[in-house]
């Protein structure tokens, strides 16, 4: 009940005042950020999972409507990660030639990949966006590390189209300044809000 209620109210208001204070003080991350013009993900529009499945209409700008399901894997007592399968129609798109997409929370104050989902235009078209944080973690995860930023925009594989579809590449860079807390790194560098989940630290870093 204790471990309930903690989830319940601490988690969101963490998230809360995360936000506020990275808002108010800004980071010194914005040096690795690519200008204006090469800034995609400044149009995106979060998109917020349930657990199970979640249906998204027109999910790749084609009129064929899809969904997001939101599964949790638990590895041990501790520590687990969500698989994320994305769907057009009855068909999965693949990231990299793979249908399950999963993250790394590991106990969730220091997560090491974050995988966020929203919604934008890519090549004359409104379609799912995939933007995904990881951290290079060293001996000890909780230690500032090295980031790389990635985001992936869902589009028919080959020319012809069809019924087959993935995630294209659409821009990845690493981040000047080091991160504790994936979810951290995608709000510095990227704008995108933190998930209404974050157990990261109040600071710009998540650190």
């Amino acid at each position: 009940m204790r471990l309930d209620l903690l989830r319940r109210f601490f988690v969101p208001l963490a998230a809360s005042c995360a936000a506020l204070f990275l808002a108010a003080h800004g980071t010194n991350a914005a040096a690795s950020r690519p200008s204006p013009g090469e800034q995609p993900e400044t149009a995106l529009v979060p998109i917020t999972l349930s657990a199970g499945m979640n249906p998204i209409s027109d999910i790749a700008g084609t009129g064929q409507d899809g969904s997001i399901a939101q599964l949790w894997r638990q590895n041990n007592k501790v520590r687990g990660q969500h698989v994320f399968l994305v769907k057009v129609g009855d068909t999965a798109a693949t990231l990299e030639g793979r249908d399950q997409i999963i993250d790394a929370p590991d106990v969730g104050d220091d997560m090491i990949r974050s995988v966020r989902f929203a919604r934008g235009n890519h090549g004359g078209r409104a379609t799912l966006y995939m933007l995904i944080a990881s951290r290079d973690i060293g001996p000890s995860p909780y230690d500032a590390a090295t980031t790389h930023i990635q985001t992936f925009a869902l589009v028919p594989r080959g020319s012809g189209g069809g019924d087959a579809f993935a995630f294209a590449p659409v821009r990845a860079f690493v981040a000047a300044a080091k991160y504790c807390h994936a979810d951290a790194a995608l709000l510095a560098e990227l704008n995108f809000p933190l998930s209404p989940l974050y157990a990261g630290r109040v600071t710009p870093t998540g650190c």
